[in-house]
């Protein structure tokens, strides 16, 4: 295309350049009464297919029908000859894009919460509408006279039918997708939920200075948004409020029913963990700082509770208490583990990917620590489960086995810890390294030929540990009644597919 500066397309005197993309170019213009435009034409390339031009006219049309303060008004659109144009609102301010990469700091939390909030609530009008904006990004965000108190969403819907189009015509993917959906990127066209997702990445940002995934590629970068878990942001900073941290992270859930199910109820949850009855105290416990973990708030409560994900319970009496909420943690350094091999009593096995779990002939111990992180006052823990993936070994011997879960009573280095140290004597001593008394006892069924999930209900350890209580951690063996050569494996916080390390799930709700 041609520079046009200086001629009038569809009334519209272009008068300026203010920027060129995949979808089109940017020109400052004049509307017919004297008012200053934003004038988007399309790219020819784009316009040679009729389907495109009536989706886009659609897509226009739609927005066109947007009147929110925090929303660029599309005034108008059409073609002339070849060139097909959309017209809308001047917004006199940079994007919030070119505003961070400006900032040497993150927003304090209580910008960040402000800006986004703001955000959400502009968004949840469209949805209201039945406009979703798909394309939530900071280059899509304008801050009226640079003021991030007043942020403007601009390219509703049609910037995202346009890079889909481009990116099925060229067979790649536009752009580096920091703020897609995972659903999105397994193809699915997303809804209001998705762009709650996008604000959940931007928010990250904002407080830490750095989104929540990044990849040399822009697939690398998809594949992080559908499996893996992001960095707690307190892990990044520290001074964050809690409630903050669990909010963000709700909006991250990969899921998309375990998010907030509205951009409002999102803005409601932001502006809630600032207020000062949101904030926990400490209890003492070690933080986690986990470089790989997920601590999500989700709608959706363990369906073993008997809850709908929309937070009615199934009981009516429960009915009027508040949802139940998921803190998710897996693999290291949050939970840590290691195994205890009667074999080679002296070798330290922390960073081992797999450990065994063999007995009473080969009476192995499996001993896992969590390192729980500071947790929200004024909240009642319902469950807490620890699940370990397993595999049989040699399944035709396994024909009889019971896992039994100890507290163990002293302290242990995950990284020196062997079958003989630091313990009283090998293998641990009753009711001196730990208890005799299983915390609970599983016989297996399935998991003796097939390979699966072991969970774990450890919720009167965890509720001792959030009491004040020691948290040495847990150790795992098979019983004494056990076939003397069943034998499984137990994947452990270092083995190589992280979707199948260890995984503790705490479901709890407030007072």
């Amino acid at each position: 295309m041609s520079d046009l500066l200086g001629e009038t397309i569809g009334g519209y005197r272009l008068t300026g350049r203010l920027g060129q993309g995949a979808m089109a170019q940017v020109y400052r213009g004049l509307a017919p009464d004297g008012r200053p435009v934003a004038v988007k034409l399309l790219h020819p390339h784009l316009t040679g297919d009729e389907g495109f031009l009536a989706r886009f006219r659609r897509e226009a049309e739609a927005a066109a029908r947007l009147d929110h303060p925090h929303i660029v008004k599309v005034l108008d659109h059409g073609s002339e000859g070849e060139l097909h144009y959309l017209v809308m609102e001047l917004v006199d301010g940079p994007s919030l894009q070119a505003t961070l990469h400006d900032r040497p700091r993150p927003l304090e939390p209580a910008e960040a919460v402000s800006l986004v909030a703001t955000l959400a609530g502009a968004l949840d009008y469209a949805h209201r509408q039945g406009v979703i904006h798909r394309d939530v990004k900071p280059s899509n965000i304008l801050l009226r006279d640079r003021r991030l108190a007043d942020p403007v969403l601009s390219d509703f819907g049609v910037a995202r039918m346009v890079d889909a189009t481009v990116a099925t015509q060229a067979g790649a993917l536009l752009g580096t997708p920091t703020y897609m959906a995972p659903e999105q990127g397994e193809g699915q066209p997303g809804d209001e939920r998705s762009d709650v997702y996008a604000l959940g990445v931007i928010l990250y940002e904002l407080l830490t200075g750095q989104p929540p995934f990044q990849a040399d590629s822009p697939y690398a970068l998809i594949l992080r948004h559908i499996h893996t878990p992001p960095p707690l942001p307190r892990s990044l900073r520290p001074d964050l409020p809690p409630a903050l941290e669990m909010v963000v992270l709700q909006a991250l859930q990969k899921d998309p029913a375990a998010r907030y199910p509205t951009a409002a109820s999102f803005a409601q949850a932001l502006t809630a963990s600032l207020a000062p009855s949101s904030r926990p105290g400490r209890t003492g416990l070690t933080v986690a700082l986990a470089a790989v973990a997920l601590l999500v708030l989700a709608v959706v409560a363990a369906w073993r509770l008997g809850w709908w994900p929309g937070g009615a319970a199934l009981n009516g009496a429960l009915a009027a208490r508040a949802t139940p909420a998921v803190l998710a943690l897996q693999g290291g350094p949050t939970i840590a583990d290691t195994w205890l091999d009667p074999d080679v009593p002296d070798r330290p096995a922390f960073d081992d990917g797999k450990l065994h779990l063999q007995g009473p002939s080969t009476p192995d111990r499996v001993i896992f620590r969590v390192a729980l992180p500071e947790w929200p006052a004024n909240t009642e823990l319902l469950t807490a489960t620890l699940s370990l993936y397993t595999v049989p070994w040699q399944a035709e011997e396994n024909r009889s086995a019971t896992v039994a879960v100890h507290r163990i009573l002293r302290d242990w280095d995950v990284t020196t810890a062997t079958y003989e140290t630091p313990w009283s004597m090998p293998g641990f001593e009753p009711d001196v390294d730990y208890e005799s008394t299983p915390l609970i006892t599983v016989t297996l069924t399935t998991l003796l030929t097939k390979e699966g999930w072991l969970d774990l209900d450890i919720t009167p350890a965890v509720r001792e540990w959030l009491a004040g209580q020691p948290n040495f951690g847990l150790a795992l063996r098979l019983t004494d009644d056990s076939f003397g050569m069943a034998h499984l494996w137990v994947y452990a916080g270092e083995y190589e597919d992280p979707n199948l390390r260890p995984k503790l799930t705490l479901v709890y709700q407030r007072r």
